[in-house]
């Protein structure tokens, strides 16, 4: 199920096959479906950390006097770093062609290279060097991510794509959630915690890259046309679909983070716990419990239904009432529904929006790209701009924040409704 191919000019390229004769037809085992959500989460492992506290942690011991602006910039180069790396990985898995397997053997290695320069980044206090290791650690993730995600359209049928897509995004929960328990609560030591997450991350990834084959691309999957043309994105105008389902993924991850990432400072500052620590941790705890569930469970309806846009928009309505409900009665009790009300929200779209996206590709012979650059695009800084923005022109006024977060997600809510190739 994937949209027309895109009109470009130029030399006239090879017809693709039959629609049907690209979409995978054997159904995969319930075991690949755990080692495949296994393998996301040593990815999760590796890209949720750094951004949420270890660069953090690691600037401050580097020089504490400057540890925003030094965090800021392992954030900006590994950010600038993968957006440009995912097309250009994209392109060359798309046109790798081993009989051992073209997305096991790009993942395998993008893994190797990120868990090395991981491990290696906690072990030194240069800013430069750090920042060199930081880009073979977001070139290594971008091979993983366009290999990863391409798996799903190469392997994965119909009816089996909301539990491919919850093993997708049901790990980057854990991972943030577990491993933000490991490195904060257990190991207490900056270099130590670098090396342990990257060792889990390859632990993670060995079962599914070693254990589980891969089969033959079709013949008619192989690309062509020159480097520039496969770098060069879908036009909008020839792929719209592509373009809301990742205008949706990117506006409802947005809201999600504008809502999580000031949760700390809204414990303390308007609930004031007087634990506020441990008050997040458990307002967390609660809103993992509710994303795995629901995920899980909304994964299971979206494959018997084999209808995608309710369940984006069940999840959408969930995040904002979480968020209007913050915005609206600032309590204890308030803020308790309010995760579970997340949880909800952000698992059932986690099920179903990475299938949706396999459903809008406008070139099966580009997958991994066209996969890799939604991916990819997520990771835009929206919510920091978004909250520093209100934040500072309200005062640090929480409730207007949260306001904020409901109307992105609304309008990620909108976004999916614009889609008119999938129901």
């Amino acid at each position: 199920m994937t949209a027309p191919p895109e009109y470009r000019p130029g030399p006239p390229e090879p017809a693709r096959p039959a629609a049907g004769a690209s979409v995978p037809g054997t159904p995969v085992t319930r075991t690949w479906l755990w080692l495949f959500a296994l393998a996301w989460l040593g990815f999760w492992l590796l890209v949720m950390l750094p951004s949420q506290i270890m660069l953090a942690q690691l600037a401050r011991d580097i020089d504490p006097a400057r540890k925003v602006r030094l965090a800021s910039v392992f954030q900006s180069v590994m950010l600038i770093a993968i957006v440009l790396a995912v097309p250009l990985a994209g392109f060359l898995c798309d046109r790798t062609r081993l009989a051992w397997g073209r997305r096991r053997a790009w993942a395998l290695g993008g893994f190797a290279l990120a868990a090395l320069a991981f491990a290696a980044v906690g072990q030194i206090d240069s800013v430069p060097a750090v920042c060199a290791l930081l880009v073979f650690v977001a070139l290594g993730q971008a091979c993983v991510l366009v290999s990863l995600s391409a798996m799903i359209a190469d392997q994965v049928p119909v009816h089996q794509r909301g539990r491919a897509s919850a093993a997708f995004g049901a790990p980057q929960v854990i991972a943030l959630a577990g491993g933000m328990a490991l490195v904060t609560e257990v190991i207490h030591d900056v270099p130590t915690a670098w090396w342990v997450i990257a060792l889990l991350a390859v632990v993670c990834c060995l079962p599914f890259l070693l254990g589980v084959g891969e089969p033959a691309p079709l013949p008619g999957a192989r690309p062509t046309g020159g480097l520039l043309h496969n770098l060069t994105p879908p036009r909008p105008r020839r792929a719209p679909d592509y373009y809301w389902a990742m205008a949706t993924r990117v506006l409802i991850n947005a809201g999600n983070l504008v809502g999580t990432a000031y949760l700390l400072y809204y414990v303390d500052d308007v609930l004031h716990r007087p634990e506020p620590e441990g008050a997040a941790l458990t307002l967390t705890l609660v809103y993992l419990v509710f994303c795995v569930v629901a995920t899980y469970a909304a994964g299971l309806t979206a494959d018997r239904r084999l209808r995608r846009k309710p369940l984006v928009l069940a999840g959408a309505a969930f995040q904002t009432a979480a968020a209007s409900s913050l915005a609206v009665s600032p309590t204890w009790g308030a803020a308790l529904l309010a995760a579970a009300l997340l949880g909800v929200g952000y698992g059932t779209f986690l099920s179903v929006d990475q299938v949706l996206t396999t459903e809008v590709l406008p070139d099966e012979r580009t997958r991994a790209r066209d996969l890799g650059l939604v991916n990819a695009a997520q990771n835009l800084p929206i919510a920091p701009l978004v909250g520093f923005t209100v934040l500072t022109l309200t005062n640090e006024n929480y409730r207007a924040l949260y306001v904020a977060s409901a109307l992105i997600v609304l309008l990620g809510g909108w976004s999916v409704t614009r889609i008119r190739s999938v129901s």
